[in-house]
């Protein structure tokens, strides 16, 4: 049964309401007017009859302490897609909503969020934000304590989509050339199409140079200043073909290597980060003067991929 107490303390008065959980747990909460938590009582009872009764002490926790939580349970995410959650989190939706309840997340404020984003940063930045709120208020309503989702329908930016740039197989062997020793770490991304975290991780064995193809099937990546080795994006294996003159080139590389050796190393023997890579060898050679192609990226996929008859940056 629920019930108003009458209560005043240093002159002032206040009403208090007694109501039952649907477990049977005892809770109260207090409101300057009777008729306020009278309102409080009817909407309780309510939700308790329809089934959609959210307790609001659950409600009460911050969105720092609750996404931390959400993203503690995230065991099946790649390191490196977990720390670039953490990084949203940290960055973008932390000093928003860092301190704010669970229970006092409006729509409408999610929204300005969004829209404020959007302006000031970029639409891309925006979007993977909001993603990242959504999830962590989405595990809320899965757990009890939010009845509905306030990021839900939001009016999200679009991406500008950019032009893409292509090389053609002159400009791809030519980067190639100015990498040196490196041409064949080049050549591989290029024409297979692997990302760098799967170049990286590539051992000797999986190299089947009589049938000129590749098994992916692991990947490596470094996430702060620590190498993660994982399975490929998807976590599924596959076979990409090699064409005759990459294999030449291959062949060449792991004569005499064991076959649970890495296929391409570092300068000093160690295994390829994707950063040091980028400084070291592919930002010199695509320098101008080097290629005609005035702005490349080593990006977190690959540097490019073959599609038809040409060469796209990623």
């Amino acid at each position: 049964m629920s019930s108003i107490e009458k209560r005043s303390r240093n002159g002032k008065l206040s009403w208090r309401a007694h109501y039952r959980t649907p477990d049977g747990q005892q809770r109260n909460r207090s409101f300057p007017r009777k008729v306020d938590a009278e309102r409080f009582l009817t909407t309780v009872e309510s939700s308790k009859l329809a089934g959609s009764y959210i307790d609001p002490a659950m409600a009460r926790m911050t969105i720092e302490v609750w996404s931390q939580r959400w993203l503690d349970s995230q065991a099946h995410l790649k390191a490196s897609t977990r720390e670039r959650y953490a990084g949203l989190l940290r960055e973008h939706v932390a000093p928003r909503w860092g301190r704010v309840k669970l229970s006092d997340v409006r729509h409408a404020d999610v929204q300005a969020w969004v829209s404020d984003l959007a302006a000031n940063r970029s639409p891309s930045t925006a979007i993977k934000a909001h993603r990242v709120l959504s999830l962590v208020l989405s595990l809320a309503v899965r757990d009890g304590r939010l009845v509905r989702n306030p990021a839900d329908g939001m009016s999200l930016p679009r991406e500008v989509q950019r032009d893409r740039r292509y090389l053609s197989h002159a400009e791809v062997h030519a980067l190639a050339d100015a990498a040196g020793p490196d041409r064949p770490i080049i050549l591989v991304l290029a024409y297979t199409g692997l990302r760098f975290g799967e170049l990286a991780a590539l051992r000797v064995r999986r190299v089947d140079l009589e049938k000129r193809r590749i098994e992916v099937a692991e990947s490596v990546t470094s996430v702060n200043g620590v190498l993660t080795w994982g399975t490929p994006k998807g976590h599924a294996r596959r076979w990409v073909s090699v064409p005759r003159f990459v294999a030449a080139e291959l062949t060449a590389l792991i004569e005499g290597r064991g076959p649970d050796e890495l296929v391409f190393r570092s300068h000093n023997g160690g295994v390829l980060r994707s950063s040091n890579f980028r400084r070291d060898v592919f930002n010199p050679a695509a320098k101008p003067g080097c290629t005609t192609v005035s702005r490349l990226s080593a990006g977190r996929r690959a540097i490019m991929s073959l599609r038809g008859r040409r060469i796209e940056l990623l």
